[in-house]
């Protein structure tokens, strides 16, 4: 490890890496449609591999603890994650969106992560049991103590994060992710099976952090190197709080309604809120951030493009719909048995809220990229500007609905979620110059196709319902999911023809891949 203070430099070297990537786009390199189906379906393979170990440890957790101890732990979470939105000051998207030398300005990157993820750490220490009698959960204490460690670990974790995404080297982060999640799940389970309860999930989470940041720098080989440019370290944290204000934004609206449920209905209604939206999170939501960091990234080469950043957009919006409208019809139109076979029949009142939530997944998957269209163009604002309008119109339905029942916020949160896919739809449309029409048929296409299967899924489950739960979800997700691929062949050929190309081209890449051959080295840091 050195320190080194490095000189003020503002020529804009467009270079990442090796790999003399324009991360605007140079008279001399020109722009070119960055490879983001394939780093998507790399990047999906590891969010996929880390959010199955989740959720096999959630199915099994589940039949140790209470829902209680899942309400515990989520409001545990609430804590860490306030400040976990603010332990970098967004010096992490700042290195990916920035253009220039990544050698340049990463020894200041590194000093300034550190510093915020220590400052983070402290905080939370301090303001534990200021949250936890706010909470009226005084024994939230210790566990958000020890929960402030992960954070300031994690703050560390940034920099090689950053920078694969910033290659687009989203292969090389299979392992670091898929070997922490192993570790968090198996320290979990063993725990819980020996009767730490809630604290289980606890050391897990820590244990899993720590993993995940030491084998991110171990795949990224890059040095751990401080210093500190007065110049870099303004340009990345002007960057970045732009970014935190919308992430900070993020955070209230992803948990404000966690929130209120702990505090008007308690723990077991709380528990029971989290692991009903735990599903469509692990699903739907995480594929959404998979192809995000993958979108932003690519998207963020072309932001000096305004037509070539929207026709990308759209591209990705044709094929994400697609992709989440059937996962939600399963979660929505099949919950019961979606319940049951995960968590077992002492979490049935799980079932209605996730009906609910799936809907509200698929409305959410529809506009969660817009976002990235603001933060590659260096309009990050118009993002804070949406999110502070969601949230307003959030905080006193939800409160007045968690007056009533779970089922009644997921209700308040489905329908508020259609005001920023309006808002986003018409600001993408200012911005890149995308007419309407392309945009409302890539998010209407699929729907045929979906309202078919979701009759066909509610059909077979009215007749079922007697069934165990693990064999009804098995005759009725096939059907299910025959029913949506023949309609989209009837309804939306385009798609269906594309879906077979996308599917003919990976067979015979993996085919290629499995021949002999060379495999040229990967870039290294300039």
């Amino acid at each position: 490890m050195r320190f080194r203070k490095t000189r003020p430099t503002r020529a804009a070297s467009h270079v990442i890496g090796d790999d003399a990537v324009p991360a605007g786009g140079t008279e001399s390199a020109p722009l070119t449609t960055p490879p983001t189906g394939r780093q998507a379906a790399w990047n999906y393979l590891v969010f996929g591999l880390s959010k199955s170990s989740a959720l096999i440890t959630t199915v099994i957790v589940a039949r140790l603890l209470d829902p209680a101890d899942f309400g515990l732990f989520a409001l545990a979470l609430l804590i860490i994650n306030f400040f976990d939105y603010l332990k970098d000051l967004g010096v992490g998207a700042a290195l990916v969106q920035s253009p220039g030398s990544w050698k340049r300005f990463a020894p200041t990157a590194l000093t300034l992560v550190t510093a915020t993820g220590l400052l983070a750490g402290v905080a939370v220490a301090v303001a534990a049991p200021l949250a936890a009698s706010m909470l009226n959960q005084p024994e939230l204490t210790n566990m958000v103590r020890v929960l402030a460690i992960a954070v300031t670990v994690s703050a560390i974790g940034v920099l090689p994060a950053a920078l694969l995404r910033r290659r687009l080297d989203f292969k090389r982060r299979l392992w670091p992710e898929f070997i922490a999640a192993v570790i968090k799940a198996g320290l979990t389970i063993a725990l819980a099976t020996t009767g730490f309860g809630v604290w289980s999930l606890v050391y897990g989470q820590l244990v899993g952090t720590i993993a995940l940041t030491c084998l991110y720098w171990w795949v990224a080989r890059t040095p751990l190197e401080y210093g500190f440019d007065a110049h870099e370290a303004r340009q990345l944290v002007l960057y970045g709080l732009s970014v935190t204000g919308v992430t900070f934004l993020a955070f209230g609206i992803a948990n404000v309604d966690y929130a209120v449920v702990g505090v008007r209905l308690g723990d077991t209604a709380l528990g029971l809120y989290t692991l009903a939206f735990r599903i469509p999170d692990l699903l739907v939501l995480s594929l959404c951030i998979v192809i995000s960091e993958v979108l932003f990234s690519s998207l963020s080469r072309l932001q000096q493009d305004r037509r070539r950043v929207g026709e990308h957009y759209l591209q990705v919006l044709t094929i994400v719909v697609p992709l989440t409208a059937p996962i939600c019809v399963v979660l929505g139109a099949a919950a019961p048995a979606v319940i049951g076979t995960l968590y077992g029949s002492d979490y049935a009142d799980a079932a209605p809220v996730l009906s609910i939530l799936a809907v509200y997944g698929l409305i959410h998957s529809a506009s969660y990229h817009a976002g990235d269209v603001f933060k590659a163009i260096g309009r990050p604002g118009l993002l804070t500007a949406t999110g502070a309008v969601k949230l307003a119109l959030l905080i006193w339905p939800i409160w007045w609905a968690a007056g009533h029942s779970i089922v009644m916020v997921a209700v308040v949160l489905l329908l508020v979620e259609l005001v920023p896919l309006v808002a986003n739809m018409v600001l993408v449309r200012v911005v890149t110059g995308l007419r309407f029409r392309p945009l409302i048929a890539a998010t209407l296409r699929p729907m045929p196709a979906a309202a078919v299967m979701a009759l066909a899924m509610l059909g077979i489950t009215s007749v079922t319902d007697h069934w165990p739960a693990p064999v009804e979800l098995s005759l009725a997700v096939p059907v299910g999911l025959i029913c949506y691929v023949l309609m989209l062949r009837l309804t939306a050929r385009a798609l269906y023809d594309q879906g077979l190309t996308v599917i003919r081209s990976a067979r015979r890449r993996s085919a290629q891949s499995a021949a002999p051959i060379g495999t040229p080295e990967s870039g290294k840091d300039t």
